[in-house]
């Protein structure tokens, strides 16, 4: 008998709940509807005391039987996304990611003392740990772990805030590398160049507007609902990157860029207007 995909991960939910060391378990995206096989994956994070062993872990797998096409434990072991199993669900790639309580915790921390102010390795970015907290569906929550933190990081710090403000807006001062790319018309050094400047303006923008800066995807979608934003950001830097691929209008490109950095950096000082809280 066939399985929806749902139902699936209604009982893979359900078996991992019950092993003891597990106090929660969030998923990111909707609780009721996922991707179709090649359109993306399912992120499942699971809270522990303590991270069960990947015997007892794979004895869970294993009674989802032919439910499943494939399925692994330990593709990866610890770092950023903590102790990772591998399932596929009806040709959807579904990765069930175990991090500990304190680790998390302390973790959660470090990023909102503004420990890790800018991405890490591979394009991670600790504030969107934050950010994927804040918003995760909670599937199984024993002792309220993930409800209250949660509800910890409702409210943007403003320390936060001005820390990553401060470290993004000194980073975009540094325009030798696009200068150097305007002045030789190269267009990939300047895309180069401009991908690691955007970088910093969205992170700087997103600390603006209280907003824990999720990572570079939907990232127009975000800016549509920003009360504090240069004036037609979203065509603005469309335009940047449209006129940047074009050497003979790279010089038009670095100018709007100019000019909106400068406009971000005046609004860096509008820090008592509310921004939007629902992301």
């Amino acid at each position: 008998m066939a399985y929806d995909t749902k139902k699936i991960i209604d009982i893979l939910i359900s078996n991992i709940s019950e092993m003891s060391e597990v106090q929660s378990i969030g998923i990111c995206g909707s609780k009721s509807s996922f991707p179709r096989a090649g359109e993306g994956d399912i992120d499942i994070f699971i809270y522990c005391d303590m991270i069960p062993n990947p015997e007892k872990r794979q004895a869970i797998l294993n009674q989802l039987g032919n439910h499943v096409q494939e399925c692994k434990v330990n593709i990866f072991e610890g770092g950023h996304w903590g102790i990772g199993d591998f399932v596929l669900i009806n040709g959807i790639e579904t990765w069930l990611m175990y991090f500990t309580v304190n680790e998390t915790v302390t973790d959660v921390e470090s990023i909102l003392s503004g420990k890790y102010p800018d991405k890490l390795d591979n394009y991670y970015y600790p504030i969107g740990r934050c950010a994927m907290l804040k918003n995760i569906n909670i599937l199984c929550d024993k002792n309220n772990f993930l409800d209250d933190l949660k509800k910890g990081l409702f409210e943007y710090p403003d320390k936060l805030g001005k820390i990553l403000i401060q470290y993004h807006l000194d980073e975009l001062d540094d325009t030798e590398d696009l200068e150097r790319a305007v002045v030789r018309k190269d267009v990939l050094f300047y895309h180069f160049a401009m991908d690691i400047a955007v970088d910093h303006f969205l992170q700087a923008l997103f600390a603006i507007n209280k907003v824990y800066f999720p990572s570079r995807k939907r990232t127009l979608d975000f800016i549509e609902n920003f009360n504090i934003k240069p004036e037609n950001c979203n065509e603005k830097l469309l335009e940047v990157i449209r006129l940047g691929g074009l050497s003979e209008k790279i010089d038009h490109s670095f100018s709007i860029w100019s000019d909106m950095v400068n406009e971000l950096k005046k609004l860096s000082n509008i820090g008592e207007i509310n921004s939007p809280s629902s992301f």
